[in-house]
Parts: C-alpha cells; sequence; structure tokens
C-alpha cells in the first residue's frame, strides 16, 4: 500500500460502487436464507438460533458500514480527490465487523465438524487456529488503522491484512477438505445414506472452493494494486460468500430429510445393513448436518409395504 489510491474513478469510487451493490444483492439472498432458516430450525438448540441472528445482525452492520464508506467518499466528500487517500473509520470498522462475523461462522463449522467425526479435537485445532488468527489480524489492522490519516501509511500495517487473508484461505481450504474426508468416511454402500452423504460433500467443496478463490482475490489484487479499491470490492463480498455458504448447508437439510427414502432403500437391504445405517444417521443427526430418516419410519414401512404381484 505505497501509493495513495489513485484520482481515477473507474478504478476507485466505480470499484467501490460495483463492491458495494454485489454485497447487497448477496445480503438480499442472506435475508431469504435466514428467513428459509427459521422457519424449519426447530431442532436446533436455541443457542444455535441466537447464534444464527447474531451473524444476520453483524451481517446488516456490515452491509451499513460499506454502504458508508462508499456515500463518504461519492457524496459527501463530492469532487474532492483528496478525500481518497484517506481511509474512513466505517472502512476500518467494517473490517473488524468482517473478522468477527467470519470467526463465529467458522467455530460453528468446526463444531459440526468435532460430533460429525467422533468429537475428535485434532481434526478441527488447526482450522480453530487458523480461523483466530485471521481474527486477530482483522482486529489487529482495524485498529491501527484507525490512527492511519491516509492510505499511504497503510503500508506499515498491510500485513496484518495480509495475515488476515491468508489464514483465511487457509482456514476455509482445511474446513472444506476435513468436511469432505469425514463425509466420506460415513459412506454406507446404501443409496439413500449415501445419496445424503454425496449432496453435503459438494456443498462442503463449494463453499471452500467459492471462498477461497475471493480470498486468493483480494490478496492478489492487493499485492499487485494496492492504489486502487479493487481489492476492497472483493473484500466486500468475503464474509457475506461465507455466511450464505453456510446458510445453504444448514437450509438444506430439510430438503434432503423430505426425500422419500423408500425409493432409495430396498427393504432386505434395510434389515441387512441396519445397525450400520444406524449408525451413520444417529452420527448426521448428531453433527446438524443433515437429517436423515428416522430408522423407525424405515421399520414400520416393513409392514405396510405393498408387495409386488408375480407375473401370471
Amino acid at each position: 500500500m505505497s501509493e495513495a489510491p489513485s484520482s481515477h474513478l473507474d478504478s476507485t469510487l466505480g470499484a467501490g460502487f460495483i463492491g458495494v451493490v454485489a454485497a447487497a444483492t448477496i445480503y438480499g439472498v442472506t435475508n431469504v436464507q435466514t428467513y428459509i432458516y427459521y422457519r424449519q430450525c426447530q431442532d436446533d438448540p436455541i443457542w444455535y438460533q441466537r447464534s444464527i441472528f447474531l451473524l444476520w445482525i453483524m451481517d446488516t452492520l456490515h452491509q451499513v458500514l460499506i454502504t458508508h464508506v462508499m456515500y463518504t467518499y461519492a457524496v459527501t466528500n463530492f469532487g474532492n480527490a483528496q478525500a481518497l487517500q484517506s481511509p474512513t473509520w466505517s472502512l476500518m470498522a467494517h473490517v473488524l465487523v468482517t473478522g468477527t462475523s467470519d470467526v463465529i461462522i467458522r467455530s460453528l463449522f468446526c463444531l459440526r465438524l468435532w460430533k460429525l467425526h467422533g468429537k475428535n479435537r485434532i481434526m478441527v485445532f488447526p482450522i480453530m487456529v487458523f480461523a483466530i488468527l485471521s481474527w486477530a489480524g482483522s482486529i489487529v489492522f482495524s485498529l491501527r488503522g484507525l490512527v492511519k490519516n491516509n492510505f499511504a501509511a497503510l503500508d506499515q500495517i498491510s500485513w496484518d491484512l495480509f495475515m488476515s487473508m491468508s489464514a483465511n484461505i487457509a482456514a476455509d481450504t482445511l474446513l472444506a477438505a476435513s468436511l469432505v474426508v469425514s463425509l466420506w468416511r460415513l459412506r454406507t454402500g446404501i443409496p439413500r445414506i449415501d445419496s445424503i452423504v454425496h449432496v453435503l460433500m459438494l456443498y462442503s467443496i463449494n463453499t471452500g472452493v467459492l471462498t477461497s478463490v475471493f480470498a486468493l482475490l483480494c490478496f492478489i489484487m492487493l499485492a499487485i494494486m494496492p492504489g486502487n479499491f479493487v481489492y476492497l470490492a472483493i473484500l466486500f463480498l468475503l464474509p457475506k460468500l461465507l455466511l450464505n455458504a453456510f446458510l445453504a448447508i444448514l437450509n438444506a437439510r430439510q430438503s434432503l430429510h423430505q426425500a422419500d427414502a423408500m425409493d432409495f432403500i430396498s427393504l432386505p437391504a434395510f434389515r441387512a445393513c441396519a445397525s450400520q445405517i444406524t449408525t451413520h444417521t444417529t452420527t448426521l443427526r448428531e453433527s446438524g448436518l443433515a437429517f436423515p430418516p428416522d430408522l423407525r419410519v424405515l421399520e414400520a414401512s416393513e409392514n405396510t409395504a405393498v408387495k409386488p404381484v408375480d407375473n401370471v
């Protein structure tokens, strides 16, 4: 960040404006996702439901802050090119809100991974280390950035932001890989259960890939183009992408649960593998990643299933 932002409007106000509009669009999706979650979250504990509400409040605050950033540059300081050389308080505050929101989301992800992997602390420990490092980097950068009066001075503390984004990439990559490995171990050979596992694996991969790619892109833009707002536009999107990915996994549980198990699993196969199915469905239920079909429903259906009539 050795140079002040260019006065060229396309790469400063233009890039920032696009970032805010894109973030507002994703925020709209977040509202819908949150509404869907609260319509079907009866099986989640109260503290978990309150955590989701807190994340929605923080995402709303994030949207307010980044909107204030662009309003200050484009309206309050209209025609004042020198204003583009100084970071606003809301810009630094948004970094702090982003870091706090991200560490909460990753902690909830790790909680589910911990349950999914038999409460193995070794599996989640490195992910939480990177998540806390990212949070610490955002706190240090935002607090130290408040006392800087121009973007050129931020060059002295840019390593804080680089460390935070690097830890973001590492945490999301490890989280996605760990979820995929854990889910892969839950395969039973039973089509119904395996279909749930495969869908959850795809969600996990998409979560890690999407957030990691955008974080890496932000890292690169900050390194090669520190004199404009292109990296800020991407930074505006990062917390919203992570939150939406998390809500998408939570909301997918109900649609998976509503699928008719008897379309995928035969009663002889159920009787042969009942203990294995019980173990894996219990693991999925306890982790909160999915609501597989209740075994009692499968057992009851044995007595009511219509047997096929032999061809005469």
